[in-house]
């Protein structure tokens, strides 16, 4: 094995209760750009097939080998590595090797842009600046062998496996849309957990567990399900800082803060997440550059850069006549 037991674990890594399951199924959910000024809203889940979840263990066993919340692995600089592991989990199959376009990327991950996002655009000339570009990958140095090889070295010699990896995507048009509608993006965000909960492969016989990020300033999640209705979906007893229910069909759901720190699940969805929002802003701005030669790209969250890319795109948007409502988020 890559780690030792008797080796001392980091403060978020702290033992906590084993699941001892012969089969078990464990789903790591969580999401990426809920608070920006531009760009989609994405939520990602990662399952993992094991034996049992011991999850101090699988923790500190991913923080070897730098696999911790996109906080992280995704900070400035370190785009090349969340670029890495996120193609490496996504060409674990030799037949599929790994994406080589944004549009291959989201088509992957089962985001299904087609029917989920294209229909909301209100005209081609504003679908142009999501779609215009489809980017080349790897688009930030990445390697998917380095993480081909990061993802062997965490599985090693046990029986873990990944099961699954599949995003969901809301862009600006969509989150404004919904909001005009009355539904806030912390209820977007929980309606696009659901679904992937819900869609997740799970074998009919294994156990399962579904850990997801805490949403937003949300601690009632059973009086908000749409998926899920109280009598499918029961309350347990929970620790401070979770949220737990037994859900009937899928085993134990559980919201829970720093669970992209405390869950290796949630850490792995969470760096997929990541990169699908960094290609979805990057192929936007490589559209802006046709007609902004050397346009600074933008992060679209609420910084300096952000406000300058917004600006500077003003004469472009306004002459293509692309819809202001599917560029700046409203909330």
């Amino acid at each position: 094995m890559i780690w030792a037991l008797g080796q001392a674990e980091p403060r978020w890594c702290s033992p906590g209760p084993a699941w001892y399951i012969a089969s078990m199924l464990v789903t790591g959910v969580d999401e990426n750009g809920l608070g920006p000024r531009l760009g989609p809203l994405v939520a990602t889940a990662l399952s993992l097939e094991l034996p049992r979840y011991s999850r101090a263990a699988l923790c500190q066993r991913g923080l070897r080998l730098g696999l911790t919340d996109s906080k992280e692995t995704g900070g400035f600089g370190r785009m090349g590595f969340t670029e890495s592991v996120a193609l490496g989990l996504l060409s674990l199959s030799p037949e599929l090797g790994a994406p080589r376009t944004a549009d291959e990327l989201l088509r992957r991950l089962r985001a299904d842009p087609e029917r989920r996002l294209r229909p909301h655009c209100p005209d081609d000339a504003t679908a142009s600046q999501c779609w215009g570009v489809d980017l080349a990958l790897p688009a930030f140095g990445g390697d998917p062998e380095l993480g081909r090889e990061l993802i062997r070295r965490l599985v090693g010699r046990s029986q873990l496996r990944i099961a699954d990896v599949q995003s969901r995507v809301a862009c600006a048009g969509v989150l404004n849309a919904k909001l005009a509608e009355g539904k806030n993006k912390l209820a977007v965000d929980l309606e696009l957990f659901e679904d992937l909960i819900d869609h997740s492969r799970a074998e009919p016989e294994a156990s399962r567990l579904v850990v997801c990020g805490m949403i937003g300033g949300i601690r009632d999640y059973g009086t908000r399900f749409e998926r899920f209705t109280p009598q499918r979906a029961r309350p347990l007893p929970g620790r401070r800082g979770q949220r737990r229910y037994a859900v009937d069909g899928l085993g134990e759901l559980r919201f829970e803060i720093d669970a992209d720190a405390r869950h290796l699940p949630v850490a792995l969805a969470s760096i997929v997440g990541k990169y699908v929002r960094e290609v979805c802003m990057h192929r936007i701005g490589e559209f802006y550059r046709l007609d902004v030669p050397g346009l600074k790209l933008a992060s679209g969250y609420h910084d300096p850069v952000t406000t300058r890319f917004i600006e500077a795109t003003e004469p472009s948007r306004r002459g293509r006549g692309i819809a202001e409502s599917c560029f700046r988020r409203r909330a």
